[in-house]
């Protein structure tokens, strides 16, 4: 019997892409008990102050439900703050705290040597190159309009 492999299907290979992608960052940050969907938001927080859990959930590209159990681990953390919004009494807010910045902080190095390592098997123009193409295959099937992020994670543009 002959095993034979996939074929070169884009899927297939993305699928694979984001696997080897997940495994490098969890290698990288055994030590730091942090998620690539945690990591994330933290991230979304640290440049986007004071936003609710929708707005979290679009830009993480996530459902509500998963971003609001990760937003509960977060805060049991000490990493996020969550309060209810000054012109909306019925509205809550998430913020990242001084130990969540201090800890991404803490995790950028590690991060950024991660993402090179990961492209490293490419010469430095066709890293760009590469981004380029994932960033326009994105961009295409993305939502476009005028919101700033896109109102649920699954939308699809075109």
């Amino acid at each position: 019997m002959t095993i034979r492999k996939l074929p070169d299907q884009p899927g297939f290979m993305i699928r694979r892409l984001q696997q080897v992608a997940i495994s490098l960052f969890h290698e990288t940050l055994e030590t730091a008990e942090i998620t690539p969907v945690q990591y994330t938001i933290l991230q979304i927080l640290a440049q986007n102050r004071q936003l609710d859990q929708t707005a979290i959930a679009a830009l993480a590209y996530l459902d509500a439900s998963t971003t609001g159990d990760v937003l509960r681990r977060l805060e049991k953390r000490g990493l996020v703050r969550r309060s209810v919004k000054e012109t909306d009494r019925r509205s809550r807010v998430v913020d990242i705290t001084e130990d969540g910045a201090q800890l991404l902080a803490r995790l950028r190095d590690r991060i950024t040597e991660s993402q090179h390592y990961l492209l490293s098997p490419l010469a430095a123009q066709e890293q760009t190159d590469f981004l380029d193409y994932v960033s326009r295959i994105l961009a295409f099937h993305e939502p476009q309009g005028e919101a700033d992020y896109p109102t649920t994670p699954w939308q699809r543009g075109a």
